[in-house]
């Protein structure tokens, strides 16, 4: 019989999984034909291997919605000269909070997501001094530093999140001892938590995520308590739902669960559809979601709603770029990443997109250009030995047999990549039966 701990453990470890998983981008090769990879295998490596059974996911019903208790023409009078939108109202009644602090919170949010970051911060710095005992400026703040180095997939800015961090997380401890806004101060401090421990899971710093992992469970459960039928809780427990079952179904270790795919992907199209403050960030797990069900085109639909709104989103575009090369939609991949670099001239990890639209576009020698280009950049060693065994993919391709053993040893050398230790073995296998030669 499996331990309590251990499910304790697997329950912690879902927090952090999604974002390690889809950031990554580890390549997974599955050994392939002999020769020059198949396009299936690419894209086999692209979107990775799972052992979970790709069933299709049916919707559930049953999920809450909103009242719908009958307008009558005075409530529309009314609504119609209030200075905020309904969502303001709905969100202020739901948490206990003036319906200006909601509307300036969402405001510095909208600020973030259409990556005004300078206007995000002045917003900030207004809150903090019109609102000056919640925590909403340095969590705001750090919000734009976390935005920043995620486009980059880097830590250039840890210095700064991690000065925001220690102010919020102060900040937030006390309103959390002060009763009153008891809903709104542990959603806060949940986000708080679950942000940083995303940021420790980047790192691969497991043991530290888990711990902050679980204090997010033990936050969110207070939340759900002070304001039981506030929306934006509900995504914890979609992302908690869809990949509990991802992980656990996929391990031989983790205890088994009932697969609630389809419940965890029905919670988070709620909060998509009625969330107060974190539609936007839903419509992004979507897209990672629907990624790991291989429902490639839902994924481009869900990323196609965060383009419409917000354009210069590099974060989402990054993501779109990807699931256009999936779909063997080169040039439209090419577009999107044009667009990357005219909002974030200096973003690095466009370039490592740009070398596979050109490599699956068999223009080899721009595909080697730009991978050597987004190697030239100070990068991770999980990042840098996947992109040495793109690079050395690319000349496997031209037939430079002896380029490519070099770069598949450096990749295993610099980080252990053990898709090129599998493709060096191959490569001596090749060479000994005179199928290759170099």
């Amino acid at each position: 019989m499996r331990s309590t701990l251990g499910a304790m453990f697997a329950a912690s470890l879902l927090l952090v999984w999604p974002t390690h998983q889809a950031w990554a981008q580890t390549s997974r090769s599955s050994g392939g034909s002999e020769g020059e990879p198949s396009e299936e295998e690419q894209a086999r490596e692209d979107l990775g291997e799972s052992a979970v059974t790709r069933n299709p996911v049916p919707a559930i019903e049953g999920l809450p919605e909103e009242s719908s208790s009958p307008i009558t023409r005075e409530d529309l009078m009314e609504m119609a000269n209030r200075p905020y939108p309904n969502v303001v109202y709905r969100g202020a009644e739901l948490l206990g909070l003036e319906p200006e602090f909601v509307h300036d919170a969402r405001q510095g949010l909208e600020a973030v997501y259409l990556r005004d970051y300078k206007g995000a911060m002045d917003h900030w710095g207004l809150m903090d001094s019109k609102w000056p005992r919640s925590a909403i400026g340095p969590v705001g703040r750090g919000l734009v530093y976390q935005a920043l180095m995620l486009e980059n997939f880097d830590f250039d800015y840890e210095q700064q999140w991690e000065l925001q961090w220690r102010e919020a997380r102060s900040r937030v401890d006390e309103a959390v001892d002060m009763p009153g806004n008891d809903a709104w101060d542990n959603f806060l401090l949940t986000g708080v938590i679950g942000v940083d421990a995303i940021h420790e899971t980047r790192k691969l710093n497991f043991v530290s995520a888990l711990t902050k992992a679980y204090e997010a469970l033990r936050s969110i459960e207070r939340a759900k308590e002070a304001a039981p039928d506030f929306p934006d809780l509900v995504l914890a427990d979609g992302i908690y739902n869809y990949w509990r079952s991802v992980v656990t179904l996929s391990s031989k270790v983790l205890p088994d669960f009932e697969d609630k795919r389809a419940e965890g992907i029905a919670q988070m199209k709620y909060v998509e559809t009625h969330g107060i403050f974190v539609s936007a960030p839903t419509t992004l797990a979507l897209v990672f979601t629907y990624l790991e069900e291989r429902d490639l085109k839902r994924a481009l639909g869900s990323s196609l709603r965060g383009y419409r709104t917000y354009p210069d989103n590099v974060i989402n575009n990054l993501v779109l770029a990807r699931i256009y090369i999936y779909l063997r939609r080169f040039s439209r991949s090419e577009e999107i990443c044009e667009e990357i670099l005219v909002d974030a001239p200096d973003n690095e990890r466009v370039h490592y997109y740009r070398a596979l639209v050109y490599s699956r576009s068999r223009r080899m020698d721009q595909a080697i250009q730009e991978m050597n280009l987004y190697l030239s950049y100070d990068l991770i060693p999980e990042y840098r030995g996947t992109s040495l065994y793109r690079l050395a993919g690319f000349h496997y391709r031209k037939r430079e047999y002896s380029t490519a053993e070099d770069y598949y040893k450096r990749a295993w050398k610099e980080s252990r990549h053990k898709g090129s230790k599998r493709r060096l073995e191959r490569m001596k296998r090749l060479k000994k039966e005179g199928k290759i030669s170099y």
